[in-house]
């Protein structure tokens, strides 16, 4: 039952492209898969653990998976297992310029999708082999390719989002033959359908516009569009794209006009790092949320110990600062019973995540009290400020459900809060303040809610 309520969680992960997440909660169900040779769930994660990483632009690590999906896919896959990894395989062999490679892969995943009559898939991998035909320069066979993925993507009812890797593939095609109208309109689709979701699709959109301008004569208005992209790419730490970006600025003598060229090419040198091993993955979220918060201040400079948050607070109160002390709980004891330790301890450090990412715009002051709890101290912020954040946090971390086999499940959060002015002045320490909050955080426990305001 864990390993199946995991494998539903990781398929809505990937269906709202939620790709980081899916990677996070991936590499601790797909061990567990392989130490029970629970196969065919194995395959699963391999084929969401792969996309997932190919969609980040981790070109190591969607190499490494591959590699191992490969292995238990051929000796293992049935034929639904076999449609994806040659979709993905294709995808590989595009990164490495094998392109004959690619529209083999291609075919073959064509091949599978007929016969289990996948039609988005069918729409996608047609989208896809047109524009490598392209790369061959093979463009009446293209223009085929093309044709036959408006045909099945008009004889589709409803589309899964899985064929927004499909619109991907369209949006080069037109770009590299530089069709304006065609292109347009498949970017409006294609907007249209990622709407509200998250995605890093806006700088692959804008890396196919750089394209497509730059093959209209468009000089300038495509390295603004580069430009653009590059930017999206480093933020995502897209080396796969970033290194298309440098080809494109290379093969087309953009040095000179393309402002960001040196760093580009620092990043890319820079980026040769060790790839993840698929089968020593070791979970270190248990060491994140000991008593000794060293590991977390790594990544969280505004995690601290306590004793360093006693000082800060009695130094704030000398010195008539005030401040909200803020303490938060997640209950997640029905949650471990039906995906596990490591799964829970995932997902708390992904809330926290939330958490932190939203106190930190105020400079919070935070500790980890347990992996289900912690505390901050919140300095210069305003009442109305203090309950916008709230609201904000309040939205977030209730979108962070967690998806089984018998349906969604939220994760109950309460908070507990006390300014320092609602004490007697003599009275505020971070003894009160934290006993006051506690107090406070029990009391919307007690009562089912989010938080009680007085």
């Amino acid at each position: 039952m864990i390993i199946s309520n995991q494998i539903e969680h990781l398929k809505n992960l990937y269906k709202d492209l939620k790709f980081l997440e899916v990677i996070q909660f991936g590499t601790i169900t797909l061990p567990i898969t392989l130490q029970e040779k629970r196969y065919d769930d194995a395959l699963i994660c391999y084929q969401y653990l792969a996309s997932a990483y190919y969609e980040n632009g981790s070109y190591e690590n969607f190499h490494v998976v591959m590699t191992e999906y490969e292995k238990l896919c051929l000796t293992y896959g049935k034929d639904e297992n076999k449609m994806y990894f040659y979709y993905l395989y294709s995808l590989l062999q595009v990164i490495v310029r094998d392109f004959d490679a690619a529209v083999e892969a291609t075919k073959k995943s064509i091949k599978y999708a007929h016969f289990l009559k996948y039609h988005d898939l069918i729409v996608v991998n047609y989208y896809n082999i047109a524009a490598q035909l392209v790369h061959k320069k093979e463009l009446e066979k293209a223009r085929i390719g093309m044709s036959l993925a408006k045909f099945y993507k008009n004889n589709i009812c409803e589309s899964n989002i899985t064929i927004v890797r499909g619109y991907i593939g369209a949006l080069y095609y037109f770009a590299t033959m530089g069709n304006n109208e065609e292109f347009q309109e498949v970017k409006q689709v294609f907007l249209k359908l990622i709407k509200d979701r998250q995605t890093f699709y806006d700088a692959k959109i804008s890396f196919a516009e750089a394209i497509l301008t730059l093959n209209l004569g468009q000089l300038e208005e495509s390295v603004i569009f580069f430009e653009y992209a590059y930017l999206r790419f480093k933020e995502q730490q897209n080396i796969m794209f970033l290194i298309n970006i440098e080809e494109y600025i290379n093969n087309f003598n953009l040095g000179d006009k393309f402002q960001y060229t040196k760093e580009l090419r620092e990043i890319i040198k820079n980026s040769h790092r060790k790839p993840l091993d698929i089968n020593n993955v070791k979970s270190v979220l248990s060491d994140l949320f000991e008593d000794d918060t060293s590991t977390l201040s790594i990544k969280y400079p505004n995690v601290i110990s306590k004793e360093l948050i006693v000082q800060h607070v009695e130094h704030a109160l000398q010195n008539n600062e005030t401040l909200y002390c803020f303490h938060w709980c997640f209950i997640t004891d029905e949650i471990e019973e039906l995906f596990g330790k490591l799964f829970v301890e995932q997902l708390l450090f992904t809330l926290f995540e939330t958490v932190y990412h939203f106190i930190f715009k105020h400079n919070a002051e935070v500790n980890v009290l347990s992996k289900n709890e912690g505390e901050a101290f919140i300095r210069g912020i305003s009442e109305s400020e203090f309950f916008e954040l709230l609201m904000e946090l309040e939205e977030k971390l209730q979108s962070k459900v967690v998806h089984s086999k018998m349906g969604i499940l939220e994760v109950p959060i309460h908070f507990g809060f006390i300014h320092s002015n609602q004490l007697p002045e003599k009275q505020a320490s971070y003894e009160q303040l934290t006993a006051h909050a506690d107090a406070s955080l029990y009391y919307a426990k007690s009562h089912g809610q989010l938080y009680i305001y007085n």
